[in-house]
């Protein structure tokens, strides 16, 4: 292997125009861009790996294929450089074209009956789910029944009856849940404006892991893998989001709380985190005007996906 030393500068106080000089002196021998090693044949050196490894096939080839293979590959990674700065600049240009949508679109909204309050009334962009409601297919039932039995039979055979700290930990937990509920109603709305789009990746596992099955057992009624596996399937609806998580109704989550995951109970996307913040303090929005966006905060750092304004709806606080 190639070796790679770290550059250390001289020890003698230098000016500070010269020590800027010599570091952008110093380009690497593969993409050019600014080095901060060097190797033991005194050949600058970038961070990037794909350089790195281009230089330890020194060793392993003649001079005109190395040769060749630097050619090659500096070529590449140059190339991947320009694309990664061109993406870079189209993300930031994305963002503050949205950025002004969002606040002309804010404007419109709270200046018809709002304008001497602005402040009490800001604004968060959500997702949308763009799915349709269709009958759950029977596939998906066995998909959802096969990994969930698994599961069960998994986690049981792993209880050893030490259940105390468990039961402690998840009272406290279904506790804050239930207050949580009361003290945020804005959230439930928000939820119920986007449709879920974080529910989508629950498939046919529903995020449910051994946690949350020792959770139903410990806490709940049921003991047996086959009473706990019947409870879960009773809460299967009939109609779901297509292709989104098996419980994922156009009224919510069908689970209780206390039945669902980790993932699921204390998950909080961009726009729900934002809401927390902004009812945590001292003085409390008015209301919150909702900004729904094809993919809102989930895909925004792709600047060729589509992320338009679907629709806006300001949801006044109805604690004021």
């Amino acid at each position: 292997m190639l070796t790679v030393l770290i550059i250390l500068f001289q020890s003698k106080p230098m000016k500070k125009n010269r020590i800027n000089s010599n570091v952008h002196d110093r380009k690497c021998v593969v993409c050019g861009e600014p080095a901060f090693l060097f190797t033991s044949d005194a050949e600058y050196l970038c961070l990037r790996v794909a350089c790195k490894q281009v230089l330890d096939k020194k060793t392993h080839m003649s001079e005109g294929a190395y040769n060749q293979c630097v050619s090659l590959h500096s070529a590449m990674i140059k190339r991947g450089i320009r694309q990664s700065v061109l993406r870079k600049k189209k993300r930031e240009e994305k963002r503050k074209k949205e950025d002004k949508e969002n606040i002309a679109c804010w404007m419109r909204t709270i200046k018809q009956g709002f304008a001497d309050d602005l402040e009490q009334y800001p604004y968060t962009v959500i997702s949308t789910n763009p799915e349709k409601i269709v009958k759950l297919p029977q596939r998906r039932k066995k998909l959802f029944r096969e990994f969930l039995s698994d599961l069960i039979n998994r986690t049981m055979s792993e209880i050893d009856g030490c259940y105390d700290n468990i039961i402690d930990y998840e009272n406290k937990a279904l506790n804050r849940y239930e207050a949580e509920d009361n003290r945020f109603p804005i959230e439930k709305k928000a939820c119920s404006i986007c449709g879920g789009s974080c529910c989508r990746a629950g498939r046919e596992h529903a995020f449910l892991k051994r946690e949350t099955i020792l959770r139903c057992v410990t806490v709940g009624s049921v003991q047996k893998p086959g009473d706990v596996l019947a409870e879960y399937m009773k809460y299967l609806p009939e109609n779901t989001f297509k292709d989104s998580c098996v419980y994922h109704t156009e009224n919510g989550c069908s689970l209780p709380r206390n039945m669902r995951s980790h993932v699921c109970n204390d998950g909080l996307c961009c726009s729900l985190r934002k809401l927390r913040r902004l009812f945590s303090r001292e003085v409390v929005p008015k209301g919150v005007l909702f900004i729904s966006r094809v993919h809102g905060d989930s895909n925004r750092h792709d600047p060729d996906a589509d992320n338009s304004i679907v629709s806006s709806e300001l949801i006044l606080n109805s604690a004021n």
